[in-house]
């Protein structure tokens, strides 16, 4: 940029005109700068004077519902208020019955809660007592199982076999035979 622009940009130098001492517009007039004269100039007192009556009068129509409205704006707040109330009651109980549920676990609650939960791990099924056929069918899958056989073809040597089942009725399957081997000769 040059030093001109610079010292132009800066204010320090002023631009010098062209034609002359002065600029070449200054004397002409343009649409909107002209110079009002006397008849056309505003008369400040009388037009400040009708604002005055005109904002007094706006003041008085609009008192009454500039009131209405700081009212309703007042209720809406007392109704934020009440609700904001609820809000922390609600909270303060929740706060109690943490503060119960707490206590009983720091007693002997937490103890009986994992002893519900250890019962019904235990809880597995209940062995029907053995009888004759029961103790055959077991002992043959203990057998065939000890031998390399899968349990799919266990099932199938008892359809042969004509087998009945724990329930009498039915088909034997692998899924069958694989829960009475894990549940009656594993453990």
């Amino acid at each position: 940029m040059s030093d001109f622009l610079k010292n132009l940009r800066s204010g320090q130098e002023k631009q010098q005109s062209r034609y002359g001492k002065k600029p070449y517009h200054e004397n002409r007039q343009f649409p909107g700068n002209e110079k009002r004269l006397n008849p056309d100039r505003r008369t400040d007192n009388l037009n400040k004077q009708d604002h005055r009556g005109l904002l007094t009068e706006t003041l008085h129509e609009l008192t009454p519902a500039i009131k209405e409205y700081l009212l309703e704006v007042v209720d809406s707040q007392k109704r934020l208020v009440e609700i904001e109330e609820i809000k922390a009651k609600a909270e303060e109980k929740k706060s109690k019955i943490l503060e119960g549920l707490m206590d009983y676990l720091k007693s002997d609650g937490i103890e009986t809660l994992m002893n519900i939960k250890d019962d019904k791990r235990k809880k597995r099924k209940v062995k029907k007592p053995m009888d004759a056929n029961r103790k055959k069918i077991l002992q043959i899958i203990d057998k065939m199982r000890s031998d390399g056989e899968t349990f799919d073809k266990i099932a199938l040597f008892l359809a042969k076999e004509n087998m009945q089942t724990f329930s009498n009725r039915g088909q034997w399957h692998a899924q069958t035979v694989h829960r009475l081997y894990q549940d009656h000769i594993l453990p």
